[in-house]
Formats: structure tokens, sequence, C-alpha cells
């Protein structure tokens, strides 16, 4: 006989031992001490789990700390999240904040909100359009970038399709908008098949079909088959493979 999964709830403040459980859902203030395997994760006030938490669909809304790795297939953060070991995903969505200490791995990640990574951010596409920090290696056939009012920061890029694209505001607040946000990318090195960049820093850029736009600022470029420049981007050093 197949034992039924019981679901956990905390409404109030209150902790619970980890196990196997159905639905998972904390309203106010709660720690699941130890790890965690259930069907959802549904934190709505405060949740810590102390240990490692294996969902097939964890939803965030409020602040959620996991000390150790998470794993689901969809992850969607709206509130505040930070995860101090790895995140693994199909589908991860951050429309608020996240910083996650370890790596992160997923199929498709999305970030409008504010996402850090200490390790390496990987899939098959990376979707930025807010602040990015990627202390290692952010690597996917496609990574689109948009830069809005912060400085994004990343170690290394390698990727199939790369473009990084600055936010235009309206046109009645565009010179207002532009003169007070500090938007643009720095990275050591970007290597990939098509790259468009605007707005970043790098020390190396290799790639088959590169264009520098406005904004840049390059240390060196090197291409296979056809490279352009803006006249608004500084390039120090542009050579053909």
């Amino acid at each position: 006989m197949i034992e039924e999964k019981k679901n956990l709830s905390i409404s109030g403040s209150g902790t619970a031992p980890g196990g196997c459980y159905e639905d998972v859902r904390i309203n106010g203030s709660g720690k699941i001490h130890g790890d965690l395997i259930c069907s959802s994760i549904d934190i709505n006030g405060s949740g810590r789990i102390g240990g490692d938490a294996k969902a097939a669909r964890v939803m965030i809304s409020g602040s959620g700390v996991i000390e150790k790795q998470l794993i689901a297939e969809s992850i969607t953060i709206n509130g505040t999240c930070r995860a101090e070991g790895n995140v693994s995903g199909e589908h991860i969505q951050i429309n608020g904040r996240a910083k996650v200490l370890g790596s992160v791995h997923g199929e498709n990640v999305r970030a409008a909100g504010i996402l850090s990574v200490g390790g390496d951010l990987e899939g098959e596409e990376i979707v930025s359009e807010g602040p990015l920090t990627v202390g290692g290696l952010c690597s996917a056939e496609r990574i689109d970038i948009t830069l809005s009012g912060h400085t994004s920061r990343i170690k290394e890029i390698g990727c199939g399709t790369l473009t990084v694209h600055r936010r235009f505001a309206p046109a009645l607040f565009g010179q207002l908008f532009n003169a007070f946000s500090s938007k643009k990318l720095v990275v050591d090195s970007i290597e990939g098949d098509e790259i468009y960049l605007e707005d970043t820093e790098a020390k190396v850029v290799r790639g088959n079909h590169v264009t520098i736009g406005p904004g840049c600022s390059i240390g060196r470029v090197t291409y296979k088959t056809d490279y352009k420049k803006d006249e608004k981007a500084v390039v120090q050093s542009a050579v053909k493979e």
C-alpha cells in the first residue's frame, strides 16, 4: 500500500521537520529543519529551508532562504531568495531579487529583476532585463542582456549568440533618463559565434560575426568572418584570424 504524502502548512510562526511532503506552504515565518522533498513549495511570508530543497514547482513571493541546493522543474522568484548552494531547474524566472552563492543551471533562465550568481550561470537560453552579476562563466546557446540603470558584471561569457543592448526610455524622458543612469556590462572575456554589443567594457572579444556598437570600450577583438564597429565605440585592436 502506497502511503499518501501529507501537506505542510505554516501560517504563523513555527518550525517543521524536513522530509517528504505533497505541498508545502509558508505564509508566516517558518523554518524547515533538514532536507525537503515535495511536489510544490510556496513561500509568501518568510521561509527558511535548512537543507536541500527538491520540488516540481517553487514559488517564492515573500522572502526565502535555502541553506543548501535548490532543484526544481519550475522556479519563480517574485520576492527575494538566497540560495547558499547550487540552483538547477528547467524554467527559472526571477522577477524580484535572487542571490545564489553557488552556480545556476537551467534550460530557460529569465531575469526581469536582480540576479547575482557566485559561480557559473548555464542554460540553453538566458534572458536578462535587470542587473546581472556572474562570478564565473555565463554560457548558453542564446544570451540576451538588456542594460537598465545599473552595471552588470560577468567574469566570462561563452555562447552561440550574444546580444547586449541598452534600454531606451520614451522620447519625452529619454535625455533625463540617460543622464542619470549608469548602465553598462563589464566582462573580462567574450567568446561566441554571433556577437552584438552596446555599452560593454571587455578585455577580449572573440567571435565569428562581431559587431561593436555604441558605448563600448574593448581591448582586443578577434574575428573570423566579419567585424563592424560603431563610430561611438572604442576598440584598441581588431584582428582577423
